[in-house]
C-alpha cells in the first residue's frame, strides 16, 4: 500500500495507484487464466460419465497447479513494477509461465486417458472427440512453453501471450465441435 510522503504532491495517491499498473496486469492475467480453467473444468466434467482412479489423480494434479497460481501472481506483482526489463521481472514472468505450462499438462493427460477409454465419456462423445481435445490442450503447453522463452527477452509480451491463451480457452471452453450424436 502506498505510504504518503511527508510533503505529498497534489494527487500523489492517484499517481501511486497508476504507477502500480503492472500489479493490475498480473492480477488480470491470473484471474483470466484461473477463471477460464474453472470454465473448462466445468465443461470437461459435463462430458465425463464416470471417473476412474487415474482421472481422479489427473484432476487432483490439475487442482494442485491451479491452487499454486497465487505464488507466480505474487512474484509478477512484486517484480514487474520495478521494470519489465529487469532480471527479476524476467524470472518472475518465466516462473509464471512454467507454473501454467505445468497446469496444462493434466488437461492433456485427462483427455488422453479418456481417448483411450471412451466408455468414460457421456454418450455422443467418443475417442475422436477426446483426441481433438488433446490437441486443444496442447496449445496451452506450447503457449506457456514459448512464454518461458519470451519472458527472458520481453516479459510484457509474454504476459500478453498468457492473456491471449486465456482468451482462446475462454472462447473454446465448450470444447471442440461435438461429434454427431
Amino acid at each position: 500500500m502506498p505510504v504518503a510522503p511527508s510533503n505529498p504532491p497534489r494527487n500523489w495517491l492517484l499517481l501511486a495507484l497508476l504507477h502500480q499498473w503492472p500489479v493490475y496486469l498480473s492480477y488480470l492475467a491470473t484471474f483470466l487464466t484461473v477463471g477460464v480453467i474453472w470454465l473448462n473444468h466445468h465443461a470437461v466434467f459435463q462430458k465425463i460419465r464416470s471417473m476412474d482412479r487415474a482421472l481422479q489423480w489427473w484432476n487432483l494434479l490439475l487442482l494442485l497447479f491451479v491452487s499454486f497460481a497465487p505464488f507466480p501472481n505474487a512474484l509478477m506483482a512484486a517484480f514487474l513494477p520495478l521494470g519489465f526489463q529487469t532480471p527479476e521481472a524476467r524470472v518472475a514472468v518465466a516462473v509464471y509461465a512454467l507454473v501454467f505450462a505445468a497446469a496444462t499438462v493434466p488437461w492433456v493427460l485427462i483427455w488422453r486417458h479418456v481417448a483411450d477409454r471412451p466408455h468414460l465419456l457421456e454418450p455422443g462423445y467418443g475417442a475422436a472427440y477426446a483426441r481433438r481435445e488433446v490437441r486443444r490442450s496442447l496449445f496451452g503447453v506450447v503457449v506457456y512453453g514459448v512464454g518461458v522463452a519470451v519472458a527472458a527477452l520481453v516479459p510484457l509480451v509474454a504476459v500478453v501471450l498468457f492473456m491471449v491463451a486465456a482468451i482462446f480457452y475462454a472462447a473454446t471452453s465448450g470444447g471442440s465441435r461435438e461429434e454427431p450424436g
